[in-house]
């Protein structure tokens, strides 16, 4: 379930099927020779002292394109005498499970242990079958021809319905009867034999239909056997299995308790026909699925409802707590703000470290409860999406706190421009959410403080303090000042004012209406023209000064 599977495949064999007339049910006839020697091979293996297979299976749902694996190691000897041994191991998503065979006894492990069952020979013959369906003779095709190689390898081409296939769709499914609604549509496949009419390779592909009640679901399965022995004896090493307990004999080895409850499936799982990992798919749940289960088996699968009837999943895949469901993803993402880079993702996790406002990370996935999961300093972490864009910003420059004082420019409604104390030009500020502090409003020529944060220009003003009061005059109006020279260089006069305030003159354009330019100690009075009853305090354009 967790591969993904392009299920193209499907409708080419499809296709292939009505093309040859798979719909009609009248058996066919088949060559002779070909069919002779089709069944003499299949047939052949009984004669043979030990097999060595792997077969590797590949089932793929039509509506989620979802693909489910699993593969299977068999290793058998004593074919030809009355002391036969297997070794059976199978991997799925659903787990490992590996059991033994010896003279008349089926070892296996259940929930209770180690577990014992007599098995008489034809029910071992059968199972080693059902997993490399090496008994489907001629009389289960519709279709078979044979194509011979200059070494002497034949490969057989062969196709079946379900008609022609019978009962045989049970071992195939691996189900023990049709409650489930199941249809083959089509079958199809390769067997390919040495010189010696051995089996070297078996593949085959299936499409079958689940119905249950108003419900169908189509699937996909490829299954591909490959026989190692090439004439070679077979060795199977059992373990030593005197600590498996027989088991009691009018009693299965697992059985169901019912429970109703919902459960949540923590990753893409499959649903089976019976608590098999041999059984057939019925279809599937994705991770984070709520479902209603109705059962368990005492060896670990959970009985659940699925469409209208019955389904199985391995119970390591279900809780009852919902789960959060994290999906893998990659790219480049970057902080709208300083976000803390966490453990987990829960804001009560550890912190990691701190990703600050316009810098990048490497992202790895997303869960469903809204974090993102990154990869910082050789570490997992979990950031809360909100905070990261995958907009890289125009500017990474971005100020925490910070402070301006200046001259004001211009004062436009969400806009501040100020001519900075500092000398280093002009600041613009995004006024919108700014406090104000004012004695009524802001004009041009104002002396102002200002408090921002923010990136690139305009800034964000988040406190603007004006601390000059207005009044209604005209610029024909003077406003004078009298106190005592603290400085005179050049055009500048600095002015220690007798009202306790120190002013910085501009005296470039003045009248100097005195004898002598002022200088430092000389008590003097400026005039100059203001908006702002004469609050001004730096570069103020004098326009008059006199002495005494």
């Amino acid at each position: 379930m967790r591969k993904r599977w392009i299920f193209g495949i499907l409708c080419i064999l499809c296709a292939v099927g009505f093309a040859m007339g798979f719909g009609d049910t009248a058996h066919a006839a088949f060559e002779t020779s070909v069919e002779t020697a089709y069944n003499t091979a299949v047939q052949g293996q009984d004669a043979l002292d030990g097999l060595d297979v792997t077969v590797k299976e590949k089932t793929v749902a039509a509506a989620t394109n979802i693909s489910s694996e699993k593969q299977v190691s068999l290793k058998v000897t004593g074919i030809k005498s009355d002391y036969l041994k297997a070794d059976i191991q199978v991997d799925s998503q659903e787990g490992q499970t590996e059991s033994y065979y010896r003279k008349d006894s089926y070892y296996t492990t259940a929930s209770a242990g180690n577990i014992r069952r007599p098995m008489d020979r034809a029910e071992i013959w059968e199972m080693i079958n059902s997993h490399i369906y090496l008994d489907m003779t001629s009389n289960y095709l519709k279709m078979l021809c044979s194509e011979t190689a200059a070494d002497g390898t034949v490969t057989y081409h062969f196709a079946a319905t379900s008609e022609t296939l019978g009962d045989y769709t049970k071992k195939l499914l691996g189900v023990s009867g049709d409650e489930q609604g199941f249809v083959i549509d089509l079958l199809s496949g390769t067997m390919e034999t040495d010189q010696d009419g051995h089996v070297q390779k078996r593949t085959i592909h299936m499409v079958y239909t689940v119905n249950q009640g108003d419900r169908q679901e189509t699937f996909l399965m490829q299954a591909e056997a490959d026989f190692h022995q090439n004439g070679q004896s077979v060795t199977v090493a059992l373990p030593d299995l005197s600590g498996y307990k027989e088991a009691e004999p009018e009693k299965p080895v697992e059985t169901i308790t019912p429970l109703v409850r919902t459960v949540y499936v923590t990753d893409d799982v499959n649903v089976r026909a019976l608590g098999s990992i041999n059984a057939a798919i019925l279809g599937g749940f994705p991770a984070g699925s709520g479902v209603t289960q109705t059962g368990y088996t005492s060896d670990g699968w959970i009985q659940v409802q699925y469409n209208e009837g019955t389904g199985y999943i391995w119970g390591d895949y279900v809780s009852t707590v919902k789960p959060v469901i994290t999906r893998n993803g990659s790219g480049t993402m970057y902080a709208s703000a300083d976000v803390n880079i966490r453990t987990s993702y829960s804001s009560d996790s550890l912190i990691l470290g701190v990703l600050s406002k316009g810098s990048s990370i490497e992202i790895s996935g997303t869960t469903d409860n809204g974090w993102v999961r990154v990869k910082y300093n050789g570490h997992t972490g979990y950031i809360f999406a909100d905070y990261l864009s995958w907009s890289e910003p125009l500017t990474v420059n971005y100020v925490k706190k910070g402070y301006l004082s200046g001259i004001v420019e211009d004062a436009s409604f969400g806009s501040l421009t100020i001519r900075r104390d500092d000398g280093q030009g002009t600041a613009v500020f995004d006024t919108t959410y700014a406090v104000l502090t004012l004695e009524d409003t802001i004009c041009y020529g104002d002396w102002v403080e200002v408090y921002y944060e923010g990136a690139g220009v305009p800034c964000t003003a988040t406190q603007i303090i004006d601390p000059i009061a207005h009044e209604d005059v005209s610029e024909e109006q003077g406003v004078f000042a009298e106190g005592t020279v603290s400085e005179c260089s050049g055009n500048t006069l600095e002015l220690s004012g007798s009202d306790g305030i120190y002013r910085i003159f501009d005296i470039s354009d003045a009248d100097i209406e005195m004898a002598q330019k002022p200088v430092k100690g000389q008590y003097v009075t400026v005039f100059w023209m203001s908006q702002t009853n004469g609050a001004e305090t730096q570069n103020i354009p004098a326009y008059r000064v006199m002495g005494f």
